[in-house]
């Protein structure tokens, strides 16, 4: 944990980097929280880091043992067969809705972005770990940001969240060949929406998902 943080540091702030750490395993699984050690790292009250702690237990990052403390989250093979079906249900319906809303400006910057992306060749984890990033963030991205429903994006977002846990496991070590695989699964779906053609986009879209639980469960197993 960083300490040199502003003692005036409000509840956001703590909450945005304690959910980084979670979803980066910085705090690793089943890891019991020490609120007093993190109240001194980042020279803040108990009360800040409670509240973002709350906050996170909500989206089920954290969870509480009475008598016992706080805990960050244990990973499950359950959780992320239950998390894929939901979001898979969700970003169906999302991309439906987005097909015909999406300027034609920001598709064909999506479109030189996956060129671009395609001619990359990533050095090392890090780089792998960024690339895969920036194709999910301009693509899923841009499907949430023209469904015309805050309150869905805003659901699938929580989902996408917490399936990064599972993900970032998964993409340490990445050969290659997978993720040239990422790259052709984003690349039909953008070809679905380029075409206004909802159909064809939600079957890649659900592809796309269903390729990608099934290569990090294979990761976790």
């Amino acid at each position: 944990m960083k300490k040199g943080l502003s003692r005036y540091v409000l509840t956001d702030e703590i909450y945005t980097l304690l959910k980084e750490q979670i979803l980066n395993h910085e705090m690793p699984s089943g890891e019991k929280i020490n609120i007093d050690q993190l109240a001194r790292d980042l020279e803040v009250s108990n009360i800040p880091i409670r509240e973002a702690l709350s906050r996170l237990m909500a989206e089920e990052l954290v969870y509480t043992v009475p008598f016992k403390g706080m805990y960050v989250a244990q990973i499950s093979l359950q959780e992320l067969d239950e998390m894929f079906e939901i979001r898979k249900e969700l970003e169906s319906l999302a991309i439906r809705k987005a097909v015909s809303q999406i300027p034609e400006e920001k598709l064909a910057h999506l479109e030189q972005e996956m060129k671009t992306w395609a001619t990359s060749h990533p050095a090392d984890d890090e780089e792998k770990i960024k690339l895969i990033a920036d194709m999910n963030q301009s693509l899923h991205g841009l499907i949430l940001d023209y469904c015309n429903n805050q309150s869905l994006a805003n659901l699938i977002h929580v989902y996408i969240d917490r399936i990064q846990r599972y993900s970032a496991l998964f993409h340490k070590g990445m050969e290659q060949q997978l993720l040239q695989e990422e790259w052709d699964e984003h690349m039909l779906v953008v070809q679905g929406l380029v075409a206004r053609d909802a159909a064809l986009a939600e079957v890649s879209l659900l592809k796309h998902l269903n390729n990608s639980h099934l290569r990090t469960r294979g990761f976790i197993l």
